[in-house]
């Protein structure tokens, strides 16, 4: 299983998206000039018009990240093991499976729709509610949509890069994309004493889940980085822009930034 929706879906408010598969040389130093510069991969100077606000909120997420989500994270590690934390990912991948559904069939992607309801079907019933993927082992492979990526797909233009407190990078777009998701999520609306808990415990389970996998990847970007804002901003824009394209974030295709190679025994420890 690729570990790409969830990351989107719950590491944004730790910090970004900070996935990539890194390989050569030419083009990672091309990518280093880029992020050094601060500027996205488009080259677009107007991606990032509110970069003082923006900033500032980066370094409160960043500082409560540190402070609360790091040590959480650690503690979760620390009191569960590899293939426990794997089956929890898995069970909260496949609890945003009808989001994915519902914006393939908004996009028109009627064979990914299927595939995706195949994959609720199987990994809910024979994969133990979701803690497993047998699905992908019978050829339905996983991919992700949400309504920021139908937005897109709809002609809707990112508009500029923000930084929220607490929600961390987006674009205009993706932010009114993620505010309809919340709305179309049943928990949301169900008012009972066991859907708060759930709404609770999902979001907690959640971020500790998917902040965990990331310790020592986030944390050498940060060292490693000449600008650590910079850099998550260009790969959040850069990884949005090919799960808009092909519907999921491809490693292969993630620009290739040498100094960062720890992302490739990450990649290699989830599968």
């Amino acid at each position: 299983m690729r570990f790409t929706a969830i990351i989107a879906a719950f590491i944004l408010p730790l910090g970004g998206l900070a996935h990539a598969q890194l390989t050569g040389a030419g083009e990672a130093e091309d990518v280093a000039r880029e992020l050094e510069a601060g500027t996205p991969e488009d080259g677009s100077a107007d991606a990032d018009p509110w970069e003082g606000f923006n900033r500032a909120m980066f370094e409160l997420n960043d500082t409560v990240d540190g402070a609360l989500f790091v040590p959480a994270a650690k503690a979760y590690r620390a009191v569960t093991h590899k293939k426990q934390r794997k089956g929890i990912r898995n069970f909260i991948s496949n609890l945003r499976t009808p989001v994915t559904f519902a914006n393939d069939i908004l996009q028109g992607e009627f064979g990914r729709a299927g595939n995706t309801l195949g994959r609720f079907a199987v990994n809910s019933t024979i994969g133990f509610g979701g803690m497993g993927d047998p699905a992908e082992r019978l050829g339905m492979d996983q991919h992700t949509e949400d309504f920021g990526q139908t937005l897109a797909v709809w002609g809707v233009p990112s508009g500029p890069y923000v930084v929220l407190p607490f929600f961390g990078p987006s674009t205009v777009r993706d932010g009114l994309g993620s505010a309809a998701d919340l709305a179309a999520d049943p928990a949301i609306w169900v008012r009972t004493e066991p859907a708060r808990y759930f709404r609770y415990t999902r979001t907690g389970v959640g971020l500790l889940s998917a902040r965990e996998p990331l310790i020592e990847p986030l944390a050498d970007i940060k060292a490693d980085s000449l600008d650590y804002y910079a850099s998550i901003r260009s790969f959040y824009l850069q990884s949005r822009k090919r799960e808009i394209a092909n519907g999921r974030t491809s490693f292969e295709d993630l620009p290739d930034i040498g100094e960062f190679e720890e992302f490739d025994e990450f990649e290699d420890e989830l599968e």
